[in-house]
């Protein structure tokens, strides 16, 4: 006979308890939150003005974790999901926040040197800028390089977006991997600020180079932009250069979806060539830079990935038991 149970009238339904961490997470979900928020509270009481925006995300960022963490709630999921944005624009924005004490101490020599030696002693930044660049008007290829240096802070965002909508089982493995490789690249500029292209010209370490972003926003008239693309530490941090993450993320994008996409991934071949070309002529970025970057993505991809490959196979190993019980 098939193996099924007749409801009794009346009887209420039994609901799986919720365990381990989420059982925790539910039940100290709402005191913990109200602590976070009254300790802080206290914080901001003591100090005579608002910390800076850097240390408010951060504070954000602590209270979306407490609150979505083993939250069953379809928002509370969704903002988990894109947690990896939250996180990377903090780091971004932290960073930035540091670069006026970054900036003495920032070097200059070993990647203007690598170049040298792998283009017999000229940078090629220099030789390209020598081919291609007017000193005083833009020509009409250095819009569509200012567009394509641009992209960056949306061609990965879009295919995150495309992943999450289409095959939501990559997009948590893509937004893991930009966001370590971020992270990297954070910990790195601490450790290792390095002065690019442009500003090693403008102190006298390099010939002559222009900053063509720079240029190509001063041309269109929009002279906000065209200060934060000035070497303004407060700004921007100007010697966020090493590594690449204009080079990293769209070369993690085509080491991730390389056999995932068929033919389309020649696009995103000729995008990374286009975007490492963009770097070197519009003075972004030394090629040691842009080296680094891919190099950056390749182990972080190599090494999160076997990673979440033995956590995955792990919870195969341990859900097909209790699937075979029931």
């Amino acid at each position: 006979m098939p193996d099924t149970q007749t409801p009794v009238p009346g009887a209420t339904a039994l609901v799986p308890a919720t365990t381990g961490a989420a059982a925790w997470a539910d039940r100290l979900r709402v005191p913990v939150a109200a602590g976070y928020v009254l300790l802080s509270a206290g914080f901001l009481a003591t100090r005579a003005s608002i910390p800076d925006r850097p240390y408010l995300m951060l504070w954000l960022l602590g209270l979306v974790v407490i609150l979505a963490w083993h939250n069953r709630s379809r928002y509370a999921r969704f903002a988990m999901d894109w947690l990896p944005v939250l996180v990377i624009a903090a780091g971004y924005d932290l960073v930035r926040s540091r670069a006026p004490s970054l900036v003495p101490r920032a070097m200059t020599d070993p990647q203007r040197d690598v170049d040298e030696v792998l283009f017999g002693g000229t940078a090629p930044t220099v030789r390209l800028q020598d081919l291609l660049v007017d000193r005083g008007t833009p020509h009409w290829w250095d819009y569509p390089a200012w567009l394509m240096y641009l992209s960056h802070f949306v061609v990965t965002p879009a295919i995150a977006v495309w992943l999450y909508l289409s095959h939501r089982d990559w997009f948590r493995r893509y937004a893991i991997l930009i966001l370590t490789v971020s992270v990297c690249g954070f910990v790195t500029y601490f450790i290792a600020p390095a002065v690019p292209p442009w500003l090693a010209s403008r102190n006298g370490a390099l010939a002559p180079t222009t900053r063509v972003v720079h240029s190509v926003w001063a041309s269109l008239g929009f002279e906000r932009a065209a200060q934060v693309f000035d070497g303004d530490a407060r700004l921007a941090n100007p010697v966020a250069a090493l590594p690449s993450l204009h080079a990293a993320w769209p070369f993690m994008t085509l080491i991730f979806l390389w056999r995932r996409i068929g033919r389309w991934h020649w696009l995103l071949l000729a995008y990374n060539a286009a975007m490492a070309f963009v770097l070197v002529y519009g003075a972004e970025h030394y090629l040691s830079d842009i080296l680094l970057g891919w190099l950056y993505a390749t182990v972080v991809f190599i090494v999160v990935t076997r990673m979440l490959d033995r956590r995955d196979a792990h919870r195969a190993e341990t859900t097909a038991p209790a699937a075979a019980t029931t």
